[in-house]
């Protein structure tokens, strides 16, 4: 059962107020019109509504419902207007999902304040964003799509769909997220890790020592090595029930780059060692990991 959504301020995902006051800043609707996101006055509702779908995880047309039928909802999150579920779908499926993606990551970008920080805790999360097109009683192929921006994707919780995958890098702490990107279909989660630490870490959104929190579909033991070896990060991913902890450990040795590093080399074990040493440590508190998940 879906709960509806009631205004609460106090809500932690109710950060979302600040989002968009950011959205609704000049310099964002500038950010909007370069990239070709035209006109505002659809584009700022369309921006608003996928937001509150993937915090709560629900369908754009629930959210579109619940602001409809509550004046508060409208007025606490500054909805001017109020689209249609379809034409939400509809312009979604003519939206270059690249130029969507650089115009909500420069917005958010103007969110960050992380420059004097210690470690963070992140957790990377995706939703499947589906356009609604209705494949009942027509058949729609592969084929079909392959000049479109969207594609065939399956979600846990929805099952086959056409659209896209939107991938969330929150804050842990303030609930606020960091970073988005779309992808066509849906991509499998474990293939994703190798995509988006490079780019957290291009942008300096992570830092060595940080934490990520994960859930279950992007555990892999390629992901545990890559997020350690190379970008020095903690993955808190949660395991499955086949989890070989000794596999992993034996996998997870002093890497032979460090041994190539110019800095002083017994410094740099040690460090490397006690990444390792946190992460085994942190692993084995599934329930503790899975609460953390929770806040999503």
């Amino acid at each position: 059962m879906i709960h509806g959504l009631n205004f609460d301020e106090n809500d932690p995902n109710y950060k979302l107020i600040e989002i968009f006051k950011i959205i609704d800043y000049r310099e964002s609707k500038q950010i909007m019109a370069r990239n070709g996101l035209k006109p505002l006055s659809k584009v700022i509702p369309l921006v608003k509504t996928i937001f509150i779908s993937l915090f709560f995880e629900c369908d754009i047309s629930f959210v579109v419902e619940e602001l409809k039928n509550k004046s508060e909802l409208r007025e606490g999150l500054n909805f001017e207007a109020v689209l249609e579920a379809q034409e939400i779908y509809d312009r979604l499926s003519r939206v270059d999902p690249v130029k969507l993606e650089n115009t909500v990551d420069s917005i958010l970008n103007k969110l960050r304040n992380d420059y004097n920080r210690g470690r963070r805790i992140f957790i990377i999360d995706a939703t499947p964003g589906d356009l609604n097109i209705n494949f009942h009683g027509k058949k729609i192929s592969k084929e079909k799509l392959a000049d479109k921006d969207y594609a065939w994707g399956c979600g846990t919780s929805i099952g086959f769909y056409i659209g896209y995958k939107i991938t969330l890098v929150l804050d842990y702490k303030t609930k606020m997220p960091v970073y988005f990107i779309v992808d066509r279909g849906s991509p499998n989660d474990t293939t994703m890790v190798s995509k988006i630490l490079p780019i957290l870490q291009r942008k300096i959104i992570i830092r060595k020592g940080d934490i990520i929190l994960m859930d279950r579909g992007y555990y892999s033991y390629k992901n545990y090595k890559l997020a350690l070896q190379k970008y020095h990060v903690i993955p808190l991913i949660l395991t499955r029930s086949k989890f070989n902890k000794e596999k992993l450990k034996n996998m997870l040795n002093c890497p032979l780059h460090l041994f190539h590093a110019k800095s002083n080399l017994n410094k740099v074990k040690r460090a490397y060692k006690k990444l390792v040493d946190e992460f085994f440590e942190n692993i084995d508190k599934r329930d503790k990991i899975k609460f953390h998940r929770g806040y999503i």
